[in-house]
Formats: C-alpha cells, structure tokens, sequence
C-alpha cells in the first residue's frame, strides 16, 4: 500500500511538473507570436513619433542604387495628424496630413493615409514616367538606435531615418532649413561662366596620408545620383553609384553619400561644406582620412584627330536645337550664346516673333572668298517663314592641332549686316585669329546622339580655347 502511495505521490509531482514546464512553453511561444511583437511595435513607435513636441528631420533614400536622398521634416500629433515638408521640389511649405500605424506583414508599418504633396509627389514622380525616384507612403518599422528611427521601404529597400529635429519652432525652422537644402543642390550644379571650364571633372580624392584615391565623378541632376569610376595601379577600372542627399549637419551645409564609400579601413558617408575654398567643396575627415569633392581641371584633349577629319570638316558642322540636347554642348554655351540669340531677337523684332533655327559652318581650308562660312536661320512665329544669314571668315588654319579663323564680315547687303548684331555672340565664338587667340578643339565624338534622336552621322564638338566654358556639340552631312 505504501509502494502504491508512494508511486501516486511521485506521479502527480511529474504530472505537476510537466504541466508546469508545458505552461512556460506555451507562454514563450506566446509571446513570440508576430502578432504579438508587431502590436509592441505599434506602441513603441507610436511613443517614439510623439515623444517629439518639435518633430524629426531625416532624409529618404527610396533606392541608392539609382537615386539619391530627400530631406524631410514632420511633426506627429496624437490625433493622427502629421505636418511635412521636404526639399524635393521648390514648394517646400508645410502640409498638414494624416498618418497611420499599422500592422504590417513582418513588422509595424508608418503609412501616410492622405496626399500629402511632399510624399505623393515621390511616389508619383516615378509613376509617371518623368525620373526613377518612384517612393513609397508606406514605411516599415525597423527599430531605434541612440534617436535614430530607421524605416524600411519594403518595395524597393529604400531607407528612411529620422531623428529628433532639434528645431524650437517646427513650423518656420523646418522650412527654412529644407529651402536650405533645396538651394545647396541647385548650387551644386551651377556653373560660373566667367571661370568655369568644360574640361572640368567633379573628383572625390580620398587622402590617406599622402596615398592617394581619386573617383571620377558623373552627376546626375535630375537623379541626385553619383557614378563614380577609379582606376587602381594596374590600370583596372571599377565603378560605384551613391546616392547623394544635400543636408545639414550639426547646423553646416552637407553632402551625404549612400551607400558609405569604403576606402581600406576607413567609412565615408558625410560631407561638410568647405565655405572657404575658391570653388564648391564638400569635406569628410575620419581617424585623419580625409576625402574631398570638389571640380578639378582636368588637361583638355590634344586635338590630334583633327588633323584626320579635315575633310569632314569641309561637309558641313550643323546644329539645330530641334534634333534634341546633348550634354557636350556646355550650359554656358546655351546661356552666353544661344540664349543671348533669342533675347537679341525679341529686343529686335518683339517678344516670341522669331525662333532662332540653326546654324552651320563650312570649313574651307584653301580660300578667303568667303568659301569658310556661318550659316544662320531663323524662323518667323507668324508664318513659319525662314530668314537665312551668312558671315565670312578668312580661311581656317591648323596649329598645335587647334583651329584657327578670323571673321572678316557679313555676307551681302540683305540679312547678313541687318542681324549681324543678333548673331554677335555666335559669330565671336567662331573668331579665333591666328596669332591673337588660343584657337579651337575639335573633338570626333562618333556617331550622332541626343536625348530625341540618334543618326549614323559622325558627331563632333568644338570649344572656343580662350573661353574654355563654351563647347558646341553636332552633326556632320552633306
């Protein structure tokens, strides 16, 4: 009897002790659950978004592999309301929107409900076809680290941080600071046509101590994007694409890059606005590595394939804004050139009356009876009617594989004298006498290629040498 006592006693104690063990189980498992964590999340976010009275800045990366960063500033409010600004566009005034906290499929999601203009405005840009930013209104919660909330767009695995914005007025602060940021990249792309050089190459050169790194740089304006290319001792080319976000850090204007650059042991991420270099300069220092962005002089072309293509020359260089834009006509071309044209035009014949057309020039390198020419056309608004012009040079030369000519007048009594003074700009671009200027270079760019149109015709450019911010891309025919 005692055995069959004591062998009931010891198997309700196991019993007791499995059920025991089976309860702490389910409770772990339990508090596993994504439905669970997720509802966690929820609060914690939400504590975190209103814990704020002057609302976060940060900046979103929708996708580093092709786009860069925009700046954004917002300010949560209980009762789901939530003001934004952002430097994506120049209309940087605040918008009052709503916002959610949602349960996600993995994790807390931060969802914008209503069409605030700074958000939609992403998420459409992409949509319709105009760039690639093509952003999200739906963010995913992937925790916070010394302030830092960081998001996650699930779609495109863009990143999204923001941190506590340090403003004492959200409302005025928050603008002011994305026009800040706005115009720090509209500077970034401005050139000074009076110092500027086409043959300038944005370079980031990483200095570690007196080794150094240089990254060609290709900006893309329209995209906030950095391709970079270096070239190792052995010749090897690699290529990397950052994003970039034009920013503020620590109060100073910034650059930052994402991904990091890595260079050896060192990271490089932000850069700060040197104020007092002589040209736009953005800098970052780290364990006394330092890397620098900023446009650097590059030696121009030598010219020699012009002495190949000399008959080409004679067949006719035209350009016609029609046949669409290549980025080897410089923008101080089309400022100080063509652009002073049409204002020449509308000061002559009233605003919008005439359109400039075109332009050609026939080398010839053998006669000085005006056998080396400018054409000129423009087209009247009102009847599609053609007005053409011609201007004489004496014959071309070559030295030191450079082009030279000097203009000696208008062609005729008719157009040629009465627009002289329109075409001002274009006619001195072409006058570089030998003896007193610098001359011209030609470069073969291959075949024709514009953002509209692509033709068999071999392309090519010249650049005035004495203003090296003035470079005319075309075609040949004829």
């Amino acid at each position: 009897m005692k055995k069959i006592i004591s062998y009931i006693f010891s198997l309700s104690i196991l019993l007791v002790a499995l059920n025991s063990c089976e309860v702490d189980r389910t409770e772990s498992v339990f508090e596993d659950l994504p439905s669970v964590r997720i509802e966690n999340e929820i609060s914690e976010l939400r504590t975190l978004l209103l814990a704020q009275s002057q609302g976060f800045s940060g900046v979103y990366f929708p996708n580093n592999s092709v786009v860069g960063g925009i700046n954004f500033h917002m300010n949560f409010t209980p009762d789901l309301r939530v003001k934004i600004t952002s430097d994506f566009k120049n209309d940087t005034s605040l918008t009052d929107t709503r916002y959610e906290i949602v349960t996600g499929t993995t994790a807390a999601e931060l969802v914008f409900t209503t069409g605030s203009r700074h958000i939609t405005d992403l998420v459409q840009d992409g949509a319709a076809g105009f760039n690639t930013f093509f952003g999200s209104n739906s963010f995913q919660y992937a925790g916070e680290e010394n302030g830092v909330i960081t998001f996650k767009d699930v779609r495109s695995d863009g990143i999204f941080e923001l941190f506590p914005s340090g403003f004492s007025d959200f409302d005025t602060e928050s603008v002011a600071s994305a026009n800040t940021t706005y115009s720090s990249r509209l500077a970034f792309t401005e050139v000074d046509c009076t110092t500027a050089s086409v043959f300038d190459n944005l370079v980031m050169e990483v200095n570690n101590g007196g080794e150094v790194t240089n990254y060609i740089l290709n900006y893309n304006a329209d995209n906030i994007f950095f391709d970079a290319e270096t070239t190792d001792a052995q010749g090897i080319s690699a290529r990397q694409g950052f994003g970039v976000a034009f920013t503020l850090i620590g109060g100073e204007q910034a650059l930052s890059i994402s991904p990091s650059l890595e260079v050896g042991e060192q990271s490089f991420k932000n850069f700060i606005l040197d104020l007092n270099a002589p040209r736009t300069q953005y800098v970052a220092t780290v364990n006394g590595v330092t890397a620098t962005i900023s446009n650097v002089t590059l030696a121009s072309p030598s010219g020699a394939e012009l002495n190949n293509d000399i008959t080409l020359l004679e067949s006719a260089f035209l350009y016609r804004p029609a046949l669409g834009s290549n980025a080897l006509t410089s923008s101080c071309f089309n400022t100080l050139v063509l652009d002073q044209i049409s204002a020449n035009l509308d000061a002559a014949f009233g605003a919008g009356a005439f359109t400039f057309t075109e332009f050609q020039f026939i080398f010839n390198f053998n006669s000085d009876a005006c056998d080396n020419f400018l054409f000129t056309q423009i087209t009247r608004t009102a009847d599609g009617a053609t007005f053409n012009a011609f201007y004489c040079f004496n014959r071309a030369s070559v030295s030191n594989n450079r082009l030279f000519q000097e203009y000696t007048g208008p062609f005729g009594t008719g157009n040629g004298p009465l627009l002289e003074g329109v075409y001002a700009p274009l006619i001195d671009f072409f006058n570089n006498p030998a003896g007193t200027s610098s001359g011209m270079l030609y470069t073969n760019e291959d075949t024709f290629r514009s953002n509209t149109s692509s033709f068999p015709n071999i392309s090519g450019t010249f650049t005035k040498m004495d203003n090296q911010a003035l470079r005319v891309y075309g075609l040949f025919f004829g």
